[in-house]
């Protein structure tokens, strides 16, 4: 079958924070990555995206490491309590949502996506994920907090 590519037309609102973050997590190249990451910033957000990949017991340190450095590179967060805590929160509950409680080790291959407004900071997560390689299957995880 052969490929289709179409315009997704956004309207963002002053709230879509969640909204931005799953649909850059969900870029494929990075000529797309890039066009969608500039239409957030005219908005006036902040916003990165990285990557990340591994066996489960592996990941909370290659996530943390991906998260908070491409979040203080990009300027989405500053080091301090208040905004570290927003990040903190945003990406635990995007996690949990992406690799459910009670799997025991599977392996993993994820985009992250933080997209930051005045008032929220969004961590989105879409990836796949599978005991075996052969059973490899769409994940996405979604996680806000309020600055």
């Amino acid at each position: 079958m052969p490929e289709r590519r179409f315009a997704l037309v956004l309207e963002l609102g002053p709230d879509d924070v969640g909204r931005a973050a799953v649909l850059l997590a969900l870029t494929k190249d990075a000529e797309t990555e890039i066009a969608y990451k500039q239409y957030i910033e005219d908005l006036g957000w902040k916003v990165v995206a990285t990557e990340v990949g591994g066996l489960l017991s592996d990941l909370p340190h290659k996530f943390v490491r991906a998260l908070v450095g491409a979040s203080l590179n990009a300027g989405i967060v500053e080091k301090n309590s208040r905004e570290m805590h927003a990040l903190s929160h945003a990406a635990m509950e995007a996690g949990n949502s992406f690799v459910p409680a009670g799997i025991v080790e599977i392996s993993i291959g994820a985009k992250i996506a933080i997209v930051r407004n005045d008032r929220w900071i969004a961590v989105a997560i879409f990836g796949d994920c599978a005991v075996h390689i052969v059973a490899h299957h769409d994940r996405c995880g979604l996680g806000i907090m309020h600055i």
